[in-house]
């Protein structure tokens, strides 16, 4: 055990870190400075001031980090956080991997980008919910749907599924299939399969669209 640990109650929990505290559930480990977990089953909290509230499998390792429940879930960068979501494997949990990222919700969804090794990257970035989804651009969202990806600066993705808001700064997608915007500014307002690619350029669904 670390300085000034505790352990409340519970089965197999570890406190081994200075000033962390395990309050009940199963497996669950506390080793970072000034960490702690709640409950729930298997979870660590191993990052600095990080905690863990519930859940199963959740890890939160970065300085600050929070996972609040869910399954299979990682906070790894700086003041990250997953609330919730995940799933029965590894392969279904959340990671918010940058620094100030958030995920809440859903399962496979990632913030930030791990192949960088930096978690600087895809700083304050955030994932609402679906499944499948990455925003890695800094500032970047993605509002639920599944396999969309907000890679650029401040670009985001508000539902559908295999939409990608990438290249420059400010691109925005909103729903649809297969939708692109990769402009300054661009934006892709539904249909299917439609790209817009130049500054402040817009395209829309056939329904709205006028040629």
């Amino acid at each position: 055990s670390g300085k000034y640990t505790s352990v409340s109650g519970g089965m197999y929990n570890t406190a081994s870190g200075s000033y962390t505290s395990v309050s009940g559930g199963m497996y669950n480990t506390a080793s970072g400075s000034y960490t702690s977990v709640s409950g729930g089953e298997h979870n660590t909290a191993s990052g600095s001031y990080s905690s863990v509230c519930g859940g199963m499998y959740n890890t939160a390792s970065g300085e600050d980090a929070n996972v609040s429940g869910g399954r299979n879930n990682v906070a790894s960068g700086l003041a990250s956080s997953v609330s919730g979501g995940g799933g029965e494997t590894s392969d279904d949990g959340n990671i918010a991997f940058a620094d100030y990222s958030s995920i809440l919700g859903g399962m496979n969804n990632l913030a930030g980008d791990p192949a960088q090794a930096d978690h600087g990257v895809g700083k304050s970035s955030t994932v609402s919910g679906g499944r499948d989804n990455t925003a890695s651009g800094k500032g970047s969202s993605v509002t639920g749907g599944e396999y969309n990806t907000a890679s650029s600066t401040s670009s985001s993705v508000t539902g559908g599924s295999h939409n990608t808001a990438e290249q420059n700064g400010a691109a925005t997608v909103t729903g649809g299939y297969g939708n692109t915007a990769s402009g300054y500014y661009s934006t892709v307002s539904g249909g299917c399969n439609r790209t817009a690619d130049g500054i402040y350029d817009w395209k829309a669904g056939s329904l709205f669209e006028t040629q």
